[in-house]
This record gives structure tokens, sequence and C-alpha cells, in this order.
């Protein structure tokens, strides 16, 4: 079954990571995709805050970050009466690999896993998966 191609330009996406280099890597890939709308935010805190002000359809997020983890992010996320959709798709960026982490995500309701740093591939296979279901 051949899927319709995504039109990146009509969806708006979140970065939400400490290292600016990182995080300028990954929006210059988002942007190589097609996305048009991309909003930044350095830990989980502003993410939070830039969740509520925008109200991203996709969020890549760091794991580690300090003071507000990716972890306490997607819980704040999937537990807040703010945003307007706590079910937002969200994708851990992550060079971890213990289960302990992983399992923590998975129960917290994370969509997906990109092994940092992401290959434009990557990335792209995995935000086209979670675009595919909206």
């Amino acid at each position: 079954m051949d899927r319709k191609p995504v039109d990146y330009g009509q969806y708006s996406i979140l970065v939400i990571e400490d290292q600016p280099f990182v995080r300028r890597t990954i929006m210059q890939i988002l942007s190589q995709i097609g996305f048009r709308s991309i909003a930044e935010a350095d830990n989980g805190e502003t993410g939070m805050r830039e969740c509520i002000r925008t109200t991203p359809d996709v969020i890549v997020c760091d794991i580690d970050m300090k003071p507000v983890s990716g972890l306490q992010f997607l819980a704040e996320l999937r537990a807040s009466a703010e945003v307007r959709n706590r079910r937002t798709p969200v994708v851990f960026l992550t060079n971890h690999t213990e289960s302990e982490i992983v399992k923590k995500a998975m129960s917290l309701g994370v969509n997906g896993f990109v092994v940092k740093p992401p290959s434009f591939g990557a990335l792209k296979e995995r935000v086209d998966r979670l675009l595919a279901g909206k």
C-alpha cells in the first residue's frame, strides 16, 4: 500500500534540547525534511511553556536535561490541563539503551526513540510514522 507523501509544511514541531549545537542541528534537519513551523526550547520547563503557547503536532525531546528532564517533561505533558493536546506525539532523542529509562519512557507514553545524534533518515522515518496517523 502506497502512503501519500506528507505535507510537512502544514505541521508544527517543537524541539526540546539543552545543547544549542545539537538543537540547531535537529532544527536544520527538520527544515530540510520540510517543516516550516519549528519551535525550540532548552529544557523541559521552557518546553512545557512552548507547548502551551504553540500546540505543536509533534515534539522531539532530549531525555538528559536540567533542571527538567525529558522524562519529567513527558510526565507533566501527559498530565497537564493547560496544554491543548496532552497526547501530542513525543519522540525522545537518546543515547540511552538502559532498559529502565526505556521502560520509564514507555510507561509515560513516549511515541518513539531516535538515537543521538539523529540522522536525517532516522528522524524523518520516525516523524513520518507519527504523522501517518494524523
